[in-house]
């Protein structure tokens, strides 16, 4: 599994809020809140450590949760901004 999230703006702003993390702690899901666009000021990031599959065809790779390891993260989009460069488009 890669950790697709992490580069992002919301990724560091999420990831600098759950801190410390583990090595194998990444983020898998991430999301506006709201219904409407104006409403979206709010990002939730969940995350969890991963561990390595034994078996099948994800075997060696870090694609199983952790139990218990799951952590939320709500960041604003002033939070997100202190992270995004100039020519950063997440």
């Amino acid at each position: 599994m890669d950790n697709i999230f992490a580069d992002t703006a919301y990724g560091k702003a999420a990831l600098a809020k759950l801190a410390p993390v583990a090595e194998n702690f990444m983020l898998f899901e991430c999301g506006w809140l709201g219904q409407k666009v104006e409403e979206m000021t709010v990002m939730e990031c969940k995350g969890a450590q991963f561990r390595e599959a034994t078996k099948g065809k994800n075997k060696g790779k870090l694609s199983i949760i952790v139990k218990g390891t799951e952590r939320t993260a709500y960041v604003t989009q002033e939070e997100i901004a202190k992270y995004r460069s100039a020519d950063d488009e997440t």
